[in-house]
C-alpha cells in the first residue's frame, strides 16, 4: 500500500542510489582529453577540456591548419587560452560558463532535466551533431521553455570564446593574413 511514510522512504532511497551512482561515475577513469601544453588548468575540468575538444573543430572549422599535428596542437592551444580567459572572468561568469559545461556532460545524470530542454542528445561523437547542436541554440526561439536568450547567451559564449582563444594565437596570424601586433618603442 502506498502510503506517505513510504514515499519517503522511497525518494530518500532513490536520491541516496543516484548519487551514490553519480559519485561512482565521476570517480571512473575520464579518457584522455587534449593535454594542456604544460599549463596548470585553473578553471577547466578534464570533461570541459573533453567537450572543448570536439566542439573546437566543428566552431574553427576551415581556420585551423590542414596538416593533423599542427591541427590538434592549435586545439589544444585554443583550450588553453579558454582556461586562461575564463580564470581572468568575474566569479559570476565562471558559475554561468561551468553551468554551460554542465549542461553540455552528457554523462552527468543530474542533468538530465536540463540537457532535454536545451537539446543536448549525446557525447558530441558526430561534428554534425554539434554543428547541428550550436545551429539550434544560435537560432532558438525567444518565447521557447528555456528562453532562447539564454540558449543564444550560451552559443555566443562558446563560440565567442572560441574564436578569441584562436585568434589571439599566433599560430593564427598566417591563416588570416595578420603581421601581429606593433612593435612599441
Amino acid at each position: 500500500m502506498l502510503t506517505r511514510r513510504n514515499l519517503f522512504k522511497l525518494g530518500a532511497v532513490s536520491g541516496v542510489t543516484l548519487l551514490a551512482i553519480e559519485t561512482f561515475h565521476a570517480s571512473l577513469e575520464i579518457p584522455p582529453a587534449l593535454d594542456g601544453l604544460g599549463h596548470s588548468f585553473e578553471f577547466l575540468t578534464p570533461v570541459d577540456r573533453g567537450i572543448l575538444s570536439k566542439f573546437t573543430p566543428v566552431i574553427l572549422a576551415e581556420a585551423l591548419p590542414e596538416s593533423n599535428e599542427e591541427r590538434v596542437l592549435a586545439i589544444k592551444e585554443v583550450i588553453v587560452g579558454w582556461d586562461i580567459a575564463v580564470s581572468g572572468l568575474p566569479p559570476l561568469t565562471q558559475q554561468e560558463i561551468r553551468k554551460l559545461f554542465l549542461v553540455m556532460d552528457s554523462n552527468f545524470i543530474f542533468s538530465l532535466t536540463p540537457r532535454l530542454l536545451t537539446g543536448v542528445t549525446g557525447a558530441w561523437d558526430d561534428p554534425r551533431e554539434i554543428d547541428d547542436f550550436l545551429n539550434n541554440w544560435r537560432l532558438s526561439d525567444p518565447e521557447s521553455l528555456i528562453t532562447g536568450n539564454e540558449l543564444r547567451v550560451g552559443y555566443m559564449g562558446m563560440v565567442e570564446l572560441t574564436m578569441a582563444s584562436w585568434y589571439a594565437n599566433p599560430r593564427s596570424w598566417d591563416f588570416c593574413s595578420y603581421a601581429g601586433p606593433p612593435v612599441l618603442f
